[in-house]
């Protein structure tokens, strides 16, 4: 048995430990132009004061390689998707951004990555096999492929369910599919395919709604927009063309229960008919070329296609933190915080963020409401109604990593007690968002 002293000192420890490492990085990615291997990986301290980079590489005598296409951040582990080049580079961020390897899949033009934490396996949409590449993540070998016979964009993991949105035909004419796959089972299983407005690419995902971003051409070329949104329970589909578009890509996040997307110069909410909200649109930037949102901070990258170009910080309200010089073409922004602990005896650090399901449920007159992060940070955990107002606001604070209960009693704002009814918890997170629906009667 532990002495209580040698707990005390140990608690201490811990709590010094933590503090020390809560400060993370923003990682920038560089895509680099077509053909000139100068993509490039850069780093943004939290204080949002510092920048280094190019890290690792440099295009003169080690160069990362051709069209840095995404990010993928797993546990300590960052995987840099090379589209140009083929591969997926292998970054350790536990030992101070080390090159730890590399997965070489030759001709498979690999776009984007999502892991599934369940089965420790990583999905790769892949142009060079019309498919999607399924990697071991332990061994980083290539175990599968997965022939779709088009050209898949992005992928979204959600617990057991993954989305893929299907930007092409396997003959480059237009697509307007998003895929919907049961990763339960021994091999992933196709359970609804959806038809969206054609080229989606970005999804998002808030409750049981499903958002997709589309850039679509037409004989000119000149580029057109539109939004489709999915509901995940009854499988409709609602779109909306927003015509003309000036921006290379259509980024999409979750902002504390608003759905933003890039739209000229400026990262847009949609109102709940999909229609853009410009009132309440955040910077006003030329060139955007990708957006990212960790807690109250929107990170624009944007770019006239020649290094340096430029990332700039914003708070939610639209106010400029800061901006920083980095290389040609910024694609995509992560954070990363080496903040997790697995000392047994003390606190439990899940390896999942996830909101458990509330209880009781049904309830009268409250209801506990358990969660868990995987990583400390900026936390918001609301009550919405069922037209995605909100009701009440629960938690709005920085926590760190851990499992705990919320408690609502079923009151609003102005604390008075709302009617029966179904009601949404939403817990939002580190740019992650999950929810759980809540069955209040009397």
């Amino acid at each position: 048995m532990k002495h209580p002293k040698s707990s005390l000192i140990i608690s201490v420890l811990l709590i010094l430990t933590l503090s020390s490492l809560h400060a993370g990085k923003y990682y920038v990615l560089c895509e680099g132009n077509f053909g000139q291997a100068n993509a490039s990986l850069w780093s943004i301290d939290e204080s949002l004061q510092n920048i280094e980079g190019p890290l690792i590489w440099n295009a003169s005598s080690n160069p990362l390689g051709d069209v840095g296409q995404s990010l993928t951040l797993h546990d300590h582990t960052l995987y840099v998707v090379m589209n140009g080049s083929h591969e997926i580079r292998i970054i350790n961020l536990e030992s101070g951004g080390t090159h730890s390897g590399d997965i070489e899949i030759p001709d498979s033009n690999p776009r984007f990555m999502a892991i599934h934490r369940e089965s420790g396996l990583g999905y790769i949409s892949s142009w060079g096999v019309g498919g999607l590449l399924v990697v071991n993540l332990e061994s980083h070998t290539l175990i599968d492929t997965i022939l779709l016979g088009a050209l898949p964009e992005q992928i979204l993991i959600v617990e057991d369910e993954m989305f893929v949105s299907i930007a092409m035909k396997s003959d480059w004419s237009a697509s307007n599919k998003v895929l919907r796959f049961d990763l339960s089972g021994n091999t992933p299983e196709l359970t609804h395919t959806y038809d969206v407005i054609e080229e989606p690419g970005a999804l998002a995902i808030l409750g049981d709604q499903l958002f997709v971003t589309s850039l679509y051409y037409n004989d000119a070329w000149e580029t057109f927009t539109g939004t489709s949104r999915i509901d995940l329970g009854n499988h409709t589909v609602a779109t909306l063309d927003h015509g003309l578009y000036t921006n290379f890509t259509a980024d999409l996040n979750i902002i504390y229960g608003s759905v933003y997307r890039t739209f000229g110069n400026s990262i847009v909410p949609l109102n709940e008919d999909l229609s853009l909200n410009f009132d309440g649109a955040i910077g006003d930037i030329s060139g955007i070329y990708s957006h990212s949102v960790r807690d109250d901070l929107m990170l624009v990258g944007s770019s006239d296609f020649v290094a340096p170009d430029l990332v700039t910080i914003f708070s939610i309200e639209g106010a400029i933190h800061s901006s920083f010089n980095v290389g040609a073409l910024p694609s995509q922004i992560v954070y990363y915080s080496p903040d997790r602990v697995s000392t047994e005896h003390l606190i439990e650090v899940p390896a999942t963020f996830s909101l458990g399901n509330n209880y009781p449920n049904p309830f009268n007159p409250s209801t506990s409401i358990p969660f868990s992060l995987e990583f400390s940070g900026g936390v918001r955990l609301g009550i919405y109604d069922i037209s995605g107002r909100i009701v009440a606001t629960l938690i709005d604070d920085h926590l760190t990593a851990g499992n705990y209960i919320s408690n609502w009693d079923g009151t609003n704002t102005q604390g008075k007690t709302v009617s029966s009814g179904i009601y949404y918890a939403i817990l939002y997170s580190n740019s992650l968002s999950n929810s759980i629906k809540l069955n209040l009667i009397k």
